[in-house]
Protein backbone atom coordinates (compact mmCIF):
# COMPACT_ATOMS: atom_id res chain seq x y z
CA UNK A 1 0.00 0.00 0.00
CA UNK A 2 1.03 3.17 -1.22
CA UNK A 3 -0.56 5.15 1.76
CA UNK A 4 1.43 5.44 5.14
CA UNK A 5 -0.14 3.45 8.15
CA UNK A 6 -3.18 0.92 7.96
CA UNK A 7 -6.45 2.34 8.26
CA UNK A 8 -8.85 0.60 10.97
CA UNK A 9 -9.88 -2.89 9.74
CA UNK A 10 -13.70 -2.17 8.21
CA UNK A 11 -16.36 -4.20 10.18
CA UNK A 12 -18.87 -4.37 7.46
CA UNK A 13 -16.47 -5.36 4.35
CA UNK A 14 -13.85 -6.80 6.39
CA UNK A 15 -13.97 -10.24 4.54
CA UNK A 16 -13.52 -10.21 0.81
CA UNK A 17 -16.59 -10.20 -1.63
CA UNK A 18 -18.32 -13.16 -3.46
CA UNK A 19 -16.61 -13.81 -6.63
CA UNK A 20 -17.21 -11.56 -8.91
CA UNK A 21 -16.16 -11.58 -12.65
CA UNK A 22 -14.28 -8.23 -13.57
CA UNK A 23 -13.36 -7.09 -16.97
CA UNK A 24 -10.45 -8.77 -18.78
CA UNK A 25 -8.41 -5.59 -18.54
CA UNK A 26 -8.90 -5.52 -14.97
CA UNK A 27 -7.99 -8.95 -14.71
CA UNK A 28 -4.93 -7.99 -16.29
CA UNK A 29 -3.92 -5.17 -14.04
CA UNK A 30 -4.42 -7.51 -10.69
CA UNK A 31 -1.61 -9.93 -13.24
CA UNK A 32 0.25 -6.99 -13.40
CA UNK A 33 0.16 -6.13 -9.89
CA UNK A 34 1.07 -9.10 -8.89
CA UNK A 35 4.05 -10.36 -11.45
CA UNK A 36 5.84 -6.04 -11.78
CA UNK A 37 4.87 -4.61 -8.64
CA UNK A 38 5.55 -7.73 -6.20
CA UNK A 39 1.95 -6.54 -4.73
CA UNK A 40 1.39 -9.37 -2.07
CA UNK A 41 -1.65 -12.07 -1.81
CA UNK A 42 -3.79 -9.62 0.76
CA UNK A 43 -3.18 -6.26 -1.26
CA UNK A 44 -4.17 -7.92 -4.47
CA UNK A 45 -7.05 -9.11 -2.92
CA UNK A 46 -8.09 -5.82 -1.53
CA UNK A 47 -7.75 -3.79 -4.99
CA UNK A 48 -9.87 -6.77 -6.47
CA UNK A 49 -12.71 -5.89 -3.86
CA UNK A 50 -12.39 -2.32 -4.60
CA UNK A 51 -12.80 -2.65 -7.89
CA UNK A 52 -15.78 -4.96 -7.44
CA UNK A 53 -16.96 -2.13 -5.34
CA UNK A 54 -16.24 0.31 -8.29
CA UNK A 55 -18.56 -2.05 -10.69
CA UNK A 56 -21.21 -1.95 -7.72
CA UNK A 57 -21.09 1.75 -7.19
CA UNK A 58 -21.01 3.01 -11.02
CA UNK A 59 -24.04 0.63 -11.89
CA UNK A 60 -25.79 2.42 -9.02
CA UNK A 61 -24.68 5.47 -10.09
CA UNK A 62 -25.90 5.33 -14.17
CA UNK A 63 -21.81 6.03 -14.85
CA UNK A 64 -21.19 3.89 -18.15
CA UNK A 65 -17.49 3.56 -18.45
CA UNK A 66 -14.25 4.37 -16.72
CA UNK A 67 -13.99 7.66 -19.18
CA UNK A 68 -16.69 9.32 -17.39
CA UNK A 69 -14.74 8.70 -14.13
CA UNK A 70 -13.61 12.24 -13.24
CA UNK A 71 -13.81 13.80 -9.46
CA UNK A 72 -17.33 14.15 -8.94
CA UNK A 73 -18.74 10.69 -10.32
CA UNK A 74 -15.83 9.28 -7.93
CA UNK A 75 -16.93 11.31 -4.84
CA UNK A 76 -20.51 10.14 -5.57
CA UNK A 77 -19.31 6.06 -5.88
CA UNK A 78 -17.54 6.81 -2.58
CA UNK A 79 -20.76 8.34 -0.77
CA UNK A 80 -23.00 5.56 -2.41
CA UNK A 81 -20.44 3.32 -0.60
CA UNK A 82 -20.35 4.79 2.46
CA UNK A 83 -24.12 5.24 2.51
CA UNK A 84 -25.54 1.81 1.04
CA UNK A 85 -22.63 -0.48 1.35
CA UNK A 86 -21.32 1.22 5.26
CA UNK A 87 -17.99 1.21 3.90
CA UNK A 88 -15.49 2.58 7.03
CA UNK A 89 -13.27 5.57 5.72
CA UNK A 90 -10.53 3.08 5.96
CA UNK A 91 -12.23 0.87 3.01
CA UNK A 92 -13.01 3.85 0.79
CA UNK A 93 -9.25 5.22 0.96
CA UNK A 94 -8.31 1.92 0.00
CA UNK A 95 -10.90 1.94 -2.72
CA UNK A 96 -9.56 5.35 -4.05
CA UNK A 97 -5.97 4.06 -4.22
CA UNK A 98 -7.02 1.00 -6.01
CA UNK A 99 -8.98 2.96 -8.30
CA UNK A 100 -5.74 5.53 -9.22
CA UNK A 101 -3.65 2.53 -10.01
CA UNK A 102 -6.29 0.91 -11.98
CA UNK A 103 -6.51 4.30 -13.96
CA UNK A 104 -3.01 4.95 -14.03
CA UNK A 105 -2.71 1.40 -15.61
CA UNK A 106 -5.45 1.80 -18.26
CA UNK A 107 -3.55 5.40 -19.48
CA UNK A 108 0.19 3.59 -19.63
CA UNK A 109 -2.02 0.64 -21.33
CA UNK A 110 -3.37 2.74 -24.03
CA UNK A 111 -7.21 2.06 -23.39
CA UNK A 112 -7.47 5.45 -21.26
CA UNK A 113 -6.87 8.77 -23.07
CA UNK A 114 -6.57 10.96 -20.04
CA UNK A 115 -6.65 9.91 -16.21
CA UNK A 116 -8.95 12.04 -14.63
CA UNK A 117 -9.53 9.95 -11.08
CA UNK A 118 -5.88 11.63 -10.12
CA UNK A 119 -8.20 14.62 -9.55
CA UNK A 120 -9.83 13.35 -6.81
CA UNK A 121 -8.84 14.45 -3.58
CA UNK A 122 -8.14 11.94 -0.42
CA UNK A 123 -11.24 11.32 1.99
CA UNK A 124 -9.58 12.43 5.39
CA UNK A 125 -8.78 9.06 7.50
CA UNK A 126 -8.91 10.15 10.88
CA UNK A 127 -11.81 12.50 10.86
CA UNK A 128 -12.65 10.57 14.10
CA UNK A 129 -10.50 9.01 16.40
CA UNK A 130 -9.72 5.58 16.79
CA UNK A 131 -11.97 3.06 18.29
CA UNK A 132 -10.20 2.01 21.19
CA UNK A 133 -11.17 -1.14 24.17
CA UNK A 134 -10.58 -0.23 27.48
CA UNK A 135 -7.67 -2.19 29.55
CA UNK A 136 -11.11 -3.72 31.74
CA UNK A 137 -12.75 -4.90 28.21
CA UNK A 138 -8.84 -6.23 26.95
CA UNK A 139 -8.85 -7.90 29.78
CA UNK A 140 -12.15 -9.75 29.22
CA UNK A 141 -11.57 -10.51 26.09
CA UNK A 142 -8.48 -12.28 26.08
CA UNK A 143 -9.68 -14.33 29.12
CA UNK A 144 -12.31 -15.61 27.07
CA UNK A 145 -11.09 -17.38 23.89
CA UNK A 146 -13.44 -19.80 22.63
CA UNK A 147 -14.40 -23.30 24.33
CA UNK A 148 -12.77 -26.05 22.20
CA UNK A 149 -10.26 -28.20 20.86
CA UNK A 150 -8.23 -25.37 19.48
CA UNK A 151 -8.67 -23.17 22.53
CA UNK A 152 -5.10 -23.15 23.49
CA UNK A 153 -4.09 -21.70 20.03
CA UNK A 154 -6.29 -19.19 20.52
CA UNK A 155 -5.70 -17.49 23.74
CA UNK A 156 -2.48 -17.58 22.65
CA UNK A 157 -3.47 -15.60 19.12
CA UNK A 158 -5.31 -13.63 21.17
CA UNK A 159 -2.50 -12.91 23.96
CA UNK A 160 -0.11 -12.05 21.10
CA UNK A 161 -2.18 -9.50 19.51
CA UNK A 162 -2.88 -7.30 22.16
CA UNK A 163 1.12 -7.80 23.50
CA UNK A 164 2.39 -7.09 20.40
CA UNK A 165 0.50 -4.51 18.54
CA UNK A 166 0.64 -6.22 15.34
CA UNK A 167 -1.24 -6.12 12.24
CA UNK A 168 -3.29 -9.27 12.15
CA UNK A 169 -1.22 -10.74 9.17
CA UNK A 170 1.89 -9.69 11.39
CA UNK A 171 0.32 -12.11 13.77
CA UNK A 172 -0.88 -14.88 11.58
CA UNK A 173 2.62 -14.78 9.58
CA UNK A 174 4.89 -15.32 13.18
CA UNK A 175 7.26 -18.09 12.22
CA UNK A 176 8.72 -20.40 15.31
CA UNK A 177 12.20 -19.09 14.71
CA UNK A 178 10.57 -15.40 15.11
CA UNK A 179 10.20 -15.86 18.67
CA UNK A 180 13.72 -14.91 20.27
CA UNK A 181 15.29 -15.07 23.48
CA UNK A 182 13.24 -17.97 25.09
CA UNK A 183 10.18 -16.02 23.86
CA UNK A 184 10.30 -12.86 25.41
CA UNK A 185 11.12 -11.14 21.93
CA UNK A 186 9.08 -11.76 18.34
CA UNK A 187 9.83 -10.73 15.17
CA UNK A 188 7.44 -8.88 13.06
CA UNK A 189 7.71 -8.23 9.37
CA UNK A 190 5.55 -5.45 8.16
CA UNK A 191 4.55 -3.68 5.48
CA UNK A 192 7.22 -3.51 2.44
CA UNK A 193 9.12 -6.16 4.57
CA UNK A 194 10.41 -3.75 7.33
CA UNK A 195 11.30 -6.05 10.20
CA UNK A 196 10.65 -5.21 13.86
CA UNK A 197 11.55 -6.90 17.24
CA UNK A 198 8.47 -6.42 19.80
CA UNK A 199 8.66 -7.31 23.49
CA UNK A 200 6.46 -10.27 24.39
CA UNK A 201 4.62 -9.73 27.64
CA UNK A 202 5.03 -12.61 29.70
CA UNK A 203 1.33 -13.36 30.06
CA UNK A 204 1.34 -13.45 26.12
CA UNK A 205 4.36 -15.74 26.63
CA UNK A 206 3.30 -18.43 28.99
CA UNK A 207 0.10 -18.51 26.42
CA UNK A 208 2.20 -19.03 23.61
CA UNK A 209 4.28 -21.41 25.10
CA UNK A 210 1.54 -23.81 26.52
CA UNK A 211 0.23 -23.51 23.21
CA UNK A 212 3.48 -24.40 21.72
CA UNK A 213 4.46 -27.35 23.96
CA UNK A 214 0.78 -29.06 23.89
CA UNK A 215 -1.40 -28.38 21.35
CA UNK A 216 0.98 -27.33 18.49
CA UNK A 217 2.80 -30.40 18.65
CA UNK A 218 -0.55 -32.08 18.35
CA UNK A 219 -1.02 -29.98 14.74
CA UNK A 220 2.47 -30.70 13.84
CA UNK A 221 3.30 -34.33 15.39
CA UNK A 222 6.31 -34.51 13.15
CA UNK A 223 7.05 -30.28 13.24
CA UNK A 224 7.40 -29.83 9.70
CA UNK A 225 5.18 -26.31 9.76
CA UNK A 226 7.14 -23.13 10.20
CA UNK A 227 4.50 -21.13 11.04
CA UNK A 228 3.61 -20.84 14.89
CA UNK A 229 -0.08 -20.38 14.72
CA UNK A 230 -1.61 -23.55 12.72
CA UNK A 231 -5.11 -24.44 11.64
CA UNK A 232 -7.29 -27.52 12.28
CA UNK A 233 -5.52 -29.23 9.70
CA UNK A 234 -1.97 -28.80 11.17
CA UNK A 235 -1.29 -26.04 8.13
CA UNK A 236 -0.99 -22.43 8.85
CA UNK A 237 -3.82 -21.06 9.54
CA UNK A 238 -5.11 -17.09 8.23
CA UNK A 239 -6.48 -13.52 8.89
CA UNK A 240 -10.08 -14.94 8.34
CA UNK A 241 -9.99 -17.38 10.88
CA UNK A 242 -8.38 -15.14 13.07
CA UNK A 243 -11.08 -12.61 12.62
CA UNK A 244 -13.56 -14.84 13.62
CA UNK A 245 -12.35 -16.22 17.04
CA UNK A 246 -11.57 -12.24 18.06
CA UNK A 247 -15.29 -11.86 17.61
CA UNK A 248 -16.32 -14.85 19.65
CA UNK A 249 -14.01 -13.82 22.23
CA UNK A 250 -15.83 -10.44 21.64
CA UNK A 251 -19.62 -12.16 22.41
CA UNK A 252 -18.36 -14.45 25.59
CA UNK A 253 -16.29 -11.42 27.05
CA UNK A 254 -20.13 -9.71 26.88
CA UNK A 255 -18.56 -6.68 24.67
CA UNK A 256 -21.41 -5.40 22.66
CA UNK A 257 -19.59 -2.93 20.56
CA UNK A 258 -18.24 -3.75 16.92
CA UNK A 259 -14.42 -6.11 17.88
CA UNK A 260 -11.76 -6.73 15.33
CA UNK A 261 -7.94 -7.92 15.28
CA UNK A 262 -7.05 -4.33 14.15
CA UNK A 263 -8.96 -2.89 17.39
CA UNK A 264 -6.32 -4.42 19.81
CA UNK A 265 -4.09 -2.91 17.95
CA UNK A 266 -5.65 0.74 18.35
CA UNK A 267 -6.05 -0.20 21.71
CA UNK A 268 -2.04 -1.49 22.57
CA UNK A 269 -1.20 2.07 21.17
CA UNK A 270 -3.39 3.54 23.14
CA UNK A 271 -2.92 2.20 26.28
CA UNK A 272 0.80 2.69 25.94
CA UNK A 273 0.18 6.91 25.57
CA UNK A 274 -2.06 6.67 28.40
CA UNK A 275 0.44 4.80 30.49
CA UNK A 276 3.46 7.47 29.25
CA UNK A 277 5.04 5.76 26.75
CA UNK A 278 7.05 7.62 24.25
CA UNK A 279 5.67 8.65 21.13
CA UNK A 280 8.35 7.64 19.41
CA UNK A 281 8.82 4.53 20.89
CA UNK A 282 4.84 3.79 19.98
CA UNK A 283 5.82 4.61 16.44
CA UNK A 284 8.99 2.05 16.70
CA UNK A 285 6.49 -0.88 18.34
CA UNK A 286 4.23 -0.03 15.78
CA UNK A 287 6.36 0.04 13.13
CA UNK A 288 5.35 3.17 11.29
CA UNK A 289 7.12 4.55 8.52
CA UNK A 290 5.93 8.09 9.94
CA UNK A 291 5.15 9.50 13.22
CA UNK A 292 2.16 11.61 11.32
CA UNK A 293 0.16 8.22 11.79
CA UNK A 294 0.96 7.37 15.15
CA UNK A 295 -0.01 11.01 16.62
CA UNK A 296 -3.25 10.05 15.58
CA UNK A 297 -3.33 8.55 19.21
CA UNK A 298 -2.55 11.30 21.10
CA UNK A 299 -5.99 12.69 19.74
CA UNK A 300 -7.61 9.68 21.51
CA UNK A 301 -6.00 11.02 24.48
CA UNK A 302 -6.88 14.87 23.71
CA UNK A 303 -10.39 13.11 23.63
CA UNK A 304 -10.33 11.20 26.71
CA UNK A 305 -9.13 14.74 28.85
CA UNK A 306 -11.80 16.89 27.02
CA UNK A 307 -14.35 13.65 28.28
CA UNK A 308 -12.98 14.15 31.97
CA UNK A 309 -12.62 17.95 31.81
CA UNK A 310 -16.63 18.23 30.74
CA UNK A 311 -17.30 15.71 33.15
CA UNK A 312 -15.60 17.27 36.41
CA UNK A 313 -14.64 21.10 35.51
CA UNK A 314 -17.83 23.44 36.93
CA UNK A 315 -17.62 25.53 34.29
CA UNK A 316 -17.26 22.86 31.16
Amino acid sequence: MSASGTPPQPKADYRPLPARALPPLAERFLAHGRLALALSPNTLRDYRTALQHLQSAMSARGIAAVEDLGPDEVAACLGWLRDERSLAAGSLALCLVAWRMWARYLVEEGALVRDRLALTPSPKLWRSVPEVLSPEEVDRLLANPPDGDLRPRDKAALELLYALGGRASEVIGLGMTDLKEGGRLALLRGKGSKERLVPVGERARRAVAAYRDGLRKELDPRGRQEHLLLGARGGPWNRQGLWLVVQQAAVLAGITKPVWPHLLRHSFATHLLHGGADLRAVQALLGHASLTTTERYTHVDAARLRDIHRRFHPRA
